[in-house]
């Protein structure tokens, strides 16, 4: 075995370990590094190969840099080991223990030699090898490769600057980057010297890695930053931006080609069509013969906006978003996907994308395999989509020999002889710089795109500007008085279109058809400075009046001359309305349903009536007018002719202009848009009146039903049980009066026989004692005196019942009132005693004195039996919270002559205020669910009302609540 002499050893180690440092610190590129390092290492151990081995994201790694002494050993430098070829368990030793392995095949042992502690990770002070036998996988494995010992070191970073590479088992900060490998063709020992030294110089190394991958994050920065500066100063160099070299320098920054969308513009002057800029390879049109892009996908046009609503819904995300789509559509995550965003997209592989499915066959042509979507938009508006897309590439990997990956190490390797590995089409995917800084450039672009857009809108406003200027100045050459002319109409347009505009709003301002009519007489005489304007209106038989006029100052109100004189508006009718048509027949209007109006006519313009060939009699009408001119329109309501507007010229001819015949023309039509409004509005009105009328008929209808019904079957009730009882104590009453007489001429016969015969019989006398007959004598008068006190009661509490039910007083009649009220406490008697909550509730009774009343009896006797019920049930409850005492109050009085009130009052809870106001509503009620209907407040207040009444409830929480019924004497004397 191969061994170094120990004769300056230390001194060695020293200087080339310093030699190495220094060397490191010389170059700041890891690959010159690396290479320096694995040759000075190679040349202390005199070994045959040295070599750096670096681990990939997907486990397997690759021999980055290596030193070989000669021939012996092939090279590996550029070769693939697949990830199996390191077990899990020897990589999480790697990186908790920081393990050191020593091979010697000649000894069949293997050295482990741990630098942390592997359970706490803390340094071990002392550290030795120690030899274990070889598992014959790895000896094999060896003996494969023609290696017969080696020596590997670990490379494990820690933090930020830590490599790419996680174990399963493991989580930051220490990461496996990679190992230090030494490979001799023959047997070799390695001392704990050497081993001390291997690890000072992966120690320099760990240094040397995490620099250099901070430097390259330094680099790539910066490299971006200067990419993002080139393209901005692009994006600035003019308002009028080249979007083909922006886009060109965009798009070779991330070596991909491009595609710049910008949405039409609906805010220039003329609106701007959508703007498509592309470099490199573009998908297909979604539709050739209408041109559709790509961007105007439904799904693509909805990712857009997912980003302007931040609103989450039940599935927990944007809608639209990415996220949103593929829960709402059950579609997995790609295995190449990473997290989304609203304002970027990264697809690494679009046929692997299901969300994309409907959209890969337009790539179909292309060899574009990657996407990056970044929406822009500049507030809450959506300006365009930048994209990038990448094109497949065919990959070549060169493995230290064939490896299948199903063996799962069940058997060592058998050749390392490399297999070149192609694989064709392949996607290039984004990474995480990438994408932040393709969002950076979206940012850049959106801000350049909307400072475009408005300088697109100041030149499109400077061009029409420019465009409008040259050709008034082209009028104001050749026709400048003509310019001055159309500005003066213009003007007269305007404030007459102003007008219209107001006297529209005037109109539509009121509902009122009479206001309507006379604020529009108004503004159409003052706007066409006329002296009357007027609207008529036809009758069924097409006769008519005025029924709105506005008139000036000095002439005669047509109006107030049709109310004093009837005979005007006879001759209106005659021949004015008729002769409207130029027909000489009276009956025109009649025969033809509104002359030439009612045809279709939209106008009748009169210059002067002595020179438009007008009859004797249509002169003579028009004189009475005092009219020389006019302009007359229909008013038609719903295709129908209602009426004419009309407006006269008195002081003399006049040319009326178009300008004038249109107004009245459009202020016709708004009349009948009014009359139709008013008309629609009115049969609603109508239509609600009849529906609250019948809704209420309804309630007080159904109110009196179920009210008559309860008093009804109360009152049969009532009178029923009062009938069966009163029979069988008539029979009992009558005939206690003889029971008494007979019993009473026992006894005194009794008495006489005692008197003559004071001795008798032994065994007679005997049974005297035994019956106590001297009780007998005196309690048998008790009894019947009792017997009948029990009777008449029970007379008095008959009465009462009918008196209550008044089942046969169907009719108004002379009622006291308090006779009715203690034939209700009678019935209530028993619900005055101790109940559950064992408190009894005390009466008290202030009657005055009262006139009979003209009433229903039991109508009113319901009333005061719902009362007093509401009252009991309110105390009763009231007992359960509190301890004080309950009473209820009654009272009568007379208001004056002709009213009369009864109040009964409970000092219990009191109503909430904001139940008051629903009290007497149908079906409400405070009671608990079951407790009560809601009918009982409802049908007194009707009852109440029947009897041209007043049911009054006033009630403060806390202290109880008092309801007062005010009914009048004679039901005449009701307001």
């Amino acid at each position: 075995m191969l061994s170094f002499p120990n004769s300056d050893h230390s001194f060695t180690q020293e200087t080339l370990l310093l030699r190495i440092t220094n060397r490191i610190r010389q170059s700041l590129e890891l690959q010159e590094i690396l290479t320096t390092t694995v040759a000075e290492v190679r040349a202390y151990l005199g070994t045959d190969r040295v070599k750096v081995y670096q681990f990939q994201p997907d486990g397997h790694g690759i021999v980055i840099a290596e030193s070989l002494s000669s021939d012996r050993l092939p090279s590996l430098l550029g070769l693939h080991f697949p990830a199996d070829d390191i077990p899990p368990y020897a990589r999480e030793l790697f990186v908790r223990a920081r393990q050191r392995s020593v091979v010697d095949l000649s000894t069949h042992a293997i050295g482990i030699s741990p630098l942390n502690c592997p359970e706490t990770g803390d340094l071990i002070d002392q550290t030795d090898i120690r030899y274990r036998p070889v598992d014959p996988c790895h000896q094999e494995y060896l003996m494969a490769m023609g290696v017969q010992s080696s020596v590997v070191v670990p490379i494990v970073l820690e933090g930020e600057a830590a490599g790419p590479y996680h174990p399963p088992s493991l989580q930051p900060p220490n990461q496996l980057w990679g190992l230090l490998v030494s490979h001799h063709a023959e047997p070799r020992s390695v001392s704990e010297t050497e081993l001390q030294f291997i690890q000072a110089v992966v120690d320099q190394v760990e240094v040397v890695i995490a620099q250099s991958i901070l430097l390259d994050h330094v680099r790539a920065q910066a490299h971006q930053e200067s990419n993002i500066n080139q393209v901005t100063a692009l994006l600035q160099t003019s308002p009028m931006v080249n979007w083909q070299d922006v886009l060109q320098a965009a798009a070779s920054s991330l070596e991909a080609d491009g595609r710049l969308y910008l949405v039409a513009s609906e805010q220039l002057p003329t609106e701007s069509p959508r703007e498509i800029y592309t470099i490199g390879e573009q998908p297909a049109l979604l539709d050739s013969i209408q041109q559709r892009s790509i961007e105007e996908n439904l799904l693509w046009q909805k990712y857009m906006c997912s980003g302007m609503d931040t609103s989450v819904d039940a599935t927990g995300h944007q809608p639209w978003s990415v996220e949103w789509m593929r829960t709402v559509y059950a579609l997995g995550k790609p295995a190449q996907s990473i997290a989304t965003t609203a304002s970027c997209w990264a697809i690494h592989d679009i046929y692997q994308e299901p969300l994309f499915r409907t959209l890969a066959p337009f790539f179909s042509n292309t060899t574009i395999r990657s996407a990056l979507i970044i929406p822009l938009r500049q507030g809450s508006q959506i300006l365009g989509c930048l994209t990038f897309f990448r094109r497949s590439i065919d990959t070549e990997t060169l493995w230290a020999g064939y490896h299948n990956p199903d063996t799962r190490q069940l058997m060592a390797r058998q050749s390392f002889e490399v297999w070149r590995q192609l694989k064709k089409d392949q996607a290039q995917e984004w990474t995480t710089a990438e994408i932040k800084y393709a969002q950076v450039l979206g940012e850049r672009f959106a801000a350049t795109i909307k400072q475009y857009r408005l300088y697109q809108q100041v030149q499109g406003l400077n061009a029409s500007l420019e465009r409008q200027v040259e050709e008034r100045t082209q009028e104001v050459k050749h026709r400048s008085e003509q310019l001055e002319r159309s500005n003066t109409e213009l003007e007269r347009l305007v404030e007459r279109q102003t007008m219209f505009v107001q006297i529209v709003a005037k109109i539509r301002d009121s509902l009122d058809i009479e206001t309507i009519f006379r604020t529009t007489t108004e503004a159409v005489q003052h706007l066409l400075n006329t002296d009357r304007v007027v609207i008529y209106r036809f009758e069924a038989d097409w006769s008519g009046e005025f029924v709105a006029e506005s008139v000036a100052k000095g002439w005669d109100a047509l109006l107030e001359k049709q109310l004093d004189n009837s005979a005007s508006r006879d001759n209106i009718s005659d021949c004015t309305v008729k002769k409207l048509g130029c027909r000489s027949v009276d009956t025109y209007l009649q025969d033809t349903q509104g002359g030439h109006y009612g045809q279709g006519s939209t106008q009748r313009v009169v210059k002067d009536v002595y020179e438009a060939g007008f009859s004797p009699c249509y002169l003579e009408v028009l004189e009475f007018y005092q009219a020389r001119a006019y302009v007359i329109v229909p008013i038609v309501q719903s295709e129908k002719l209602w009426g004419l507007l009309a407006a006269y010229q008195n002081s003399g001819p006049r040319n009326w202009e178009d300008l004038d015949i249109a107004l009245m023309q459009q202020i016709g039509l708004q009349l009948g848009v009014a009359l139709q409004q008013a008309e629609y509005l009115s049969e609603i009105r109508n239509q609600s009146k009849q529906l609250a009328n019948t809704l209420e008929e309804l309630k007080q209808t159904q109110t009196q039903l179920i009210q008559s019904e309860k008093m009804s079957s109360l009152g049969q009730l009532v009178a029923g049980i009062a009938h069966e009882v009163n029979n069988p104590i008539n029979f009992i009453y009558g005939n206690l009066a003889p029971l008494q007489e007979y019993t009473q001429t026992l006894l005194e016969l009794l008495q006489s026989y005692q008197h003559h015969y004071p001795d008798p019989m032994p065994a007679l006398r005997e049974q005297l004692q035994e019956s106590d007959l001297s009780y007998i004598q005196a309690d048998v008068p008790k009894l019947c005196a009792s017997m009948r006190i029990g009777v008449d009661r029970i007379r008095s509490i008959v009465l009462s019942l009918r008196n209550f039910s008044r089942l046969d007083e169907s009719e108004v009649k002379l009622v006291d009132l308090q006779e009715g009220l203690e034939s209700t406490l009678l019935i209530l008697q028993h619900r005055l005693k101790p109940a559950t909550s064992g408190t009894a509730i005390r009466l008290e009774k202030h009657y005055g004195k009262l006139p009979p009343i003209e009433c229903y009896a039991g109508q009113l006797n319901q009333v005061f039996m719902n009362l007093i019920s509401n009252a009991i049930d309110e105390l009763q409850a009231a007992a359960i919270e509190r301890d004080a005492s309950s009473v209820i109050t009654i009272s009568t009085s007379c208001i004056d002559q002709d009213w009369v009130a009864v109040s009964i009052k409970d000092n219990g809870r009191g109503i909430p205020e904001r139940a008051e106001a629903k009290l007497f509503d149908p079906f409400f009620t405070t009671k608990p669910v079951g407790q009560g209907t809601g009918l009982g407040l409802s049908i007194s207040y009707q009852i109440v009302k029947k009897h041209q009444g007043h049911l009054l409830c006033q009630s403060q929480p806390g202290k109880g609540t008092e309801f007062v019924v005010k009914l009048p004497v004679r039901q005449a004397a009701a307001p």
